[in-house]
């Protein structure tokens, strides 16, 4: 028996609603009746329900628009729908189905079969539900840099091109900049340099703490980092690159055990206003400011505004 779960069941005949009621509470669950459409949808979208039995000749509007409504609606499409109704044609069979019906319940019909029929609905869902978490375990895994705990390339890139179209369509700036850990060597030639995975990993924090919720950091390949920063100017993406540059420069490779030298190379490019650049094109010009960082002397930090190439 699957308890703890809410139904609610759909039906404009008081003492149909009232046995199918009654028979779920025996079974353990919690079950609450809707005698019209307009007041299901209404229950549905204000208070949490597993499960509707719907009938389908309702007095205001039918139960396949209800059905129809429930999947359509972000908040509500989880909810198990199942069908409990005198229609029960090949053609009324196959339309609940195809609107998104987990079963469907001709009557008259016999009580503790439906609630059999409920119960293996919920088994379903349950089944669906611990899939679709591994799923999006393994996805996460796919996306994430074992090493950091950023992003990792793949994610990068994918969420860059969303961005810029984004950035297109509604007419604001996106800025991606491009990080490089370069000239690592070691002060004390006895002690040697720090891990290479441990200035990664303070590189890693570093971009975390000093980036928004809403922003995309991934460690992109080796050394090099990346962040794309929506809704904001060069100036802006220069200042945080800045902060960047300095938390690694002030605190990460100053380790008295592994005292170790190293610069941070930065690249910006800037699609602003509505520039139709595509992702790769962005990326580009991020790292060919990059390499060219790489040569200055002293700031090596090289930003482009793509709206101005």
């Amino acid at each position: 028996m699957l308890a703890n779960y809410r139904v609610c069941v759909v039906d404009d005949c008081p003492d149909t609603a009232q046995i199918l009621c009654d028979g779920l509470e025996l079974n353990g669950y919690q079950a609450v009746s809707a005698a019209t459409g307009a007041e299901a949808l209404e229950k549905c979208k204000n208070e949490r329900f597993d499960l509707v039995l719907l009938d389908i000749g309702l007095p205001d509007i039918s139960g396949y628009e209800v059905c129809q409504r429930l999947k359509e609606a972000p908040e509500t499409a989880d909810i198990v729908v199942v069908f409990v109704t005198a229609k029960g044609s090949k053609e009324d069979i196959v339309t609940g189905f195809k609107l998104g019906a987990a079963d469907y319940i001709t009557k008259p019909y016999n009580l503790p079969m439906v609630i059999v029929r409920v119960e293996a609905a919920m088994r379903m869902k349950e089944l669906q539900d611990k899939l679709r978490q591994q799923d999006e375990m393994l996805q996460d895994t796919a996306y994430t840099d074992s090493l950091t705990g950023l992003r990792n390339r793949r994610y990068l890139l994918e969420r860059l091109q969303e961005e810029v179209e984004k950035a297109h369509r509604y007419n604001y700036p996106v800025s991606c900049i491009v990080f490089d850990l370069d000239e690592i060597e070691a002060l004390d030639d006895e002690l040697g340099a720090a891990p290479l995975d441990d200035l990664l990993a303070e590189m890693g924090l570093a971009l975390r703490n000093y980036s928004r919720t809403f922003d995309i950091v991934a460690r992109y390949d080796g050394t090099l980092f990346a962040a794309v920063l929506p809704h904001t100017p060069l100036d802006q993406a220069i200042g945080y690159a800045d902060k960047i540059m300095r938390e690694i420069n002030c605190t990460t490779f100053a380790d008295p055990c592994f005292p170790t030298q190293a610069k941070v190379s930065v690249g910006i490019a800037c699609c602003r206003n509505g520039n139709a650049n595509g992702a790769e094109f962005v990326l580009g010009e991020a790292m060919h400011g990059l390499l060219q960082a790489k040569s200055k002397p002293d700031n090596r930090l090289v930003a482009r505004n793509l709206a101005e190439a």
